[in-house]
């Protein structure tokens, strides 16, 4: 394809963005003899990502890329780009211009390939079978600015896109039901839309997938939905949650029905050969 670079077999990993997932993600990555450039936003977190054995480096994006001496971050072969979507933003579009300052450093650096943490929120509900070749308009202004921004990287020709449409996340400091801990003076839950189907991925199974896409290297343009195999109802996983934590069962709205959007792994499945470490949720709690 005109404009992209090849991609070696061995690579520089750059992590924009080394929060939950992407420490462990690192971590990871030193065990396969990588040595990692990993950005934080806090410089209390600096000495704790250099002493794990990351490259750090104090990185911003308040919109446009702030930070001293940040140019051997981006002197890389692959960046995962995981800023994350903080739902505090009053205007989702500045999202956009933080990931639109990215790639402005990108184009005129080394790296060939950047794979980007997208979500499966991006799909409206009401898709039942949510596929990476689903037709479907964004249906708010988050899931509006995600697309726009999918679209920007993939049509860009200076590098390679691979787009993760990430499901929820759950693992070691995130147990599926963690909130349920939320507000310990209820007595009880209440949630809505029992039969509601859940999208769960764990942290060992994004980690795995990411490392695979990075040393095949060949991975490029695609849009890939990471979700695990089973989609138990939120009745059925939080009942159990529940109990697991000794927290009470909580109660859910019998009013009217409302499955909810399946999100469809099949593609990552197959480009990949991929088998889950934890398919079901529901044999993870």
């Amino acid at each position: 394809m005109d404009g992209i670079k090849e991609i070696s077999i061995k690579n520089k990993i750059s992590l924009l963005g080394c929060g939950w997932l992407g420490v462990s993600l690192a971590q990871y990555l030193l065990t396969l003899g990588y040595r990692p450039n990993g950005s934080t936003t806090s410089p209390a977190k600096v000495s704790l990502l250099n002493d794990l054995g990351i490259t750090p480096f104090l990185i911003n994006v308040a919109p446009q890329v702030q930070g001293a001496d940040i140019t051997p971050f981006f002197e890389a072969d692959v960046l995962f780009l995981n800023i994350p979507f903080k739902r505090s933003l009053t205007d989702p579009s500045f999202y956009k211009k933080q990931i639109e300052s990215v790639v402005f450093f990108v184009k005129d650096s080394s790296i060939k390939h950047v794979i980007f943490a997208s979500s499966t929120s991006i799909y409206p509900d009401t898709l039942l079978d949510a596929s990476e070749d689903s037709l479907f308009a964004p249906d708010n202004p988050r899931s509006k600015v995600l697309k726009e921004i999918e679209d920007l990287l993939l049509a860009d020709k200076h590098f390679q896109t691979t787009i993760l449409r990430f499901a929820g996340l759950y693992g070691p400091d995130r147990p599926i039901g963690n909130f349920l801990l939320a507000d310990k003076e209820r007595s009880k839950e209440i949630l809505a839309y029992g039969n509601k189907r859940v999208n769960l991925i764990h942290r060992e199974d994004c980690v795995a997938i990411i490392t695979q896409i990075i040393e095949k290297g060949t991975i490029g343009n695609q849009v890939l939905n990471l979700c695990s195999d089973g989609h138990p109802t939120r009745q059925e996983l939080y009942v159990i949650a529940a109990g697991k934590m000794g927290r009470p069962i909580p109660e859910f709205s019998t009013q009217g029905t409302y499955e909810g959007k399946i999100v469809n792994n099949q593609k990552l499945k197959q480009l990949l050969n991929y088998t889950f470490k934890y398919p079901d949720p529901l044999n993870a709690i």
